[in-house]
């Protein structure tokens, strides 16, 4: 996978340097030289083309690949585990966006779809910033199945919809340990059959647009409810 923009490959370089095949560069050097990675200068219209976009800010990274993670060793017998699930989320941006938010805030590790929703990508590294090379991410081939699995192991669920007979957010505190975070795409929303498994929040309005964009839902609730 070639992943691009300097925070992505510097995160990167920091977390796990030896997933890193190569850099390619045509801005300064960035002291990723000093690193023991080949590194390479080439021009900009090079890579463009391996980025595969032009907003690459002058620097690339070959890597070995993204390795998902499971549930149990996401959660590895801690007993204060928090987790987000992003349910159909599409678009690259809205997910690299959130994965950065949830790993400022502490989040544990989160879950997307295999069959439905964007997966890791050069996209989702760059929007990211580089957060994706710390934040653990489960790929869900059932997520009906592994919900089941976090309630058997204590999790408690909460969707975050703007739905009738919601908990409003500034009314809400967490009761346990171990909880799942549930975000839905703008477009859909949260599914009707994960609704019905968890407790609804909302987090109230108070201008005339009646909502707020993924990425700043997901940091005003996990930051007003976990900082």
């Amino acid at each position: 996978m070639i992943i691009y923009g300097v925070n992505a490959v510097k995160e990167c370089l920091k977390a796990n340097k030896e997933n890193i095949e190569y850099i390619y560069f045509s801005r300064k050097k960035l002291g990723f030289e000093a690193r023991g990675i080949p590194v390479s200068k080439k021009d900009k219209n090079t890579l463009t083309k391996l980025a595969k976009t032009s907003e690459h800010q002058g620097v690339i990274a070959k890597i070995k690949g993204f390795q998902y993670k499971s549930l149990k060793t996401i959660i590895n017998g801690k007993d204060r585990v928090n987790l987000v699930y992003l349910d159909r989320v599409n678009d690259p941006h809205n997910l690299g966006a959130s994965i950065r938010v949830c790993e400022c805030a502490g989040i544990d590790g989160m879950i997307i779809g295999e069959k439905f929703g964007a997966k890791i990508s050069p996209a989702v590294f760059k929007t990211s910033a580089g957060a994706v090379c710390y934040l653990p991410v489960h790929l869900s081939k059932n997520i009906g199945e592994d919900i089941e699995f976090l309630k058997r192991e204590g999790f408690s669920l909460y969707s975050i919809e703007n739905t009738e007979n919601a908990i409003p957010l500034p009314d809400f505190k967490l009761k346990t340990n171990k909880n799942l975070f549930i975000f839905g795409s703008e477009g859909e929303g949260i599914s009707k059959s994960i609704l019905k498994k968890s407790t609804t929040i909302t987090i109230p309005m108070r201008g005339k647009i009646n909502s707020l964009n993924l990425s700043t839902s997901v940091s005003a609730f996990l930051f007003r409810v976990l900082i």
